[in-house]
């Protein structure tokens, strides 16, 4: 899903360069792919490359004669660029949303980071509506990603505290991505 957010805040070379290594955990590339990847120019990539080798974000090994470049997964650094990058990837999903919820958790790889191409996006839903209204909304957004959608109501989702303890910390572990205010308080 192509979302316009990241046409202005990934627009340097060294974003460019840096979001598709980190979009890619785990795998390896040489110049010329990254290149056709990120549509920046051969010394551009060569330039990013080095400064984000000399950073430690990027590690480089060598093959014969040819280089190879791979993010640093487990690097905090790159875990929030993909945190920041997800929550921006949901917002018509929160947008959409957001007036039939109280509450949106992203929670699991996709919250912390560490999701990969293959990772489920884990969402929790806290709302009064019926899980067929919320999956009916989540239909008109087009998402490529498998999303895991847990959809409670405020009883239930109280309720998941005694019953399922477990579950419940991961979900309030989270990254809330929309809570309703009371704005009777205010």
């Amino acid at each position: 899903m192509k979302n316009h957010l990241f046409s202005f805040l990934i627009e340097t070379s060294t974003q460019k360069v840096f979001d598709f290594l980190a979009l890619n955990p785990g795998r390896e590339f040489i110049e010329k792919e990254i290149q056709k990847g990120t549509g920046v120019s051969k010394p551009g990539v060569n330039l990013v490359l080095k400064n984000l080798v000399k950073a430690g974000i990027v590690f480089k090994s060598k093959k014969g004669r040819m280089h190879f470049y791979k993010v640093d997964f487990k690097s905090p650094l790159v875990k929030q660029w993909k945190v920041l990058r997800n929550v921006i990837l949901l917002m018509p999903l929160i947008k959409n949303l957001e007036n039939e919820v109280q509450k949106i958790i992203l929670f699991g790889s996709w919250d912390r980071g560490e999701n990969t191409p293959d990772s489920d996006l884990d969402l929790f839903v806290l709302t009064n509506a019926s899980r067929e209204s919320i999956e009916k909304i989540l239909r008109k957004i087009s998402l490529e990603e498998k999303i895991q959608l847990i959809v409670r109501n405020p009883v239930s989702f109280s309720e998941m505290e005694k019953k399922e303890p477990i579950f419940f910390e991961e979900i309030n572990r989270g990254l809330i991505l929309f809570q309703k205010t009371d704005e009777s308080r205010i």
